[in-house]
């Protein structure tokens, strides 16, 4: 496993979490289409947020798993010039 940062954690969470919400909407759009039918702006909607929550997935899957470098300028001893 990676060392990931405070940042990359929370996102690998949202991410998770925005993948089981696509499955609920998911689900709920089956239910909806075969009590209801298709016709009703409400599964459009539930379409909708399928895809808004798998394309929110991806991208927050993509930032949990990122290599980010390390931005700190960190001086060592031999750069230091003595005055």
């Amino acid at each position: 496993m990676k060392n990931r940062k405070i940042g990359q954690k929370i996102s690998f969470f949202f991410a998770v979490s925005c993948y089981l919400m696509a499955i609920a909407t998911a689900g709920f759009s089956v239910y909806w289409w075969n009590n209801y039918g298709s016709e009703s702006p409400i599964f459009a909607s539930a379409l909708a947020s399928v895809v808004f929550f798998i394309s929110c997935g991806v991208v927050l899957h993509f930032v949990a798993n990122a290599n980010l470098m390390d931005l700190k300028i960190k001086l060592d001893d031999d750069t230091k010039t003595a005055d």
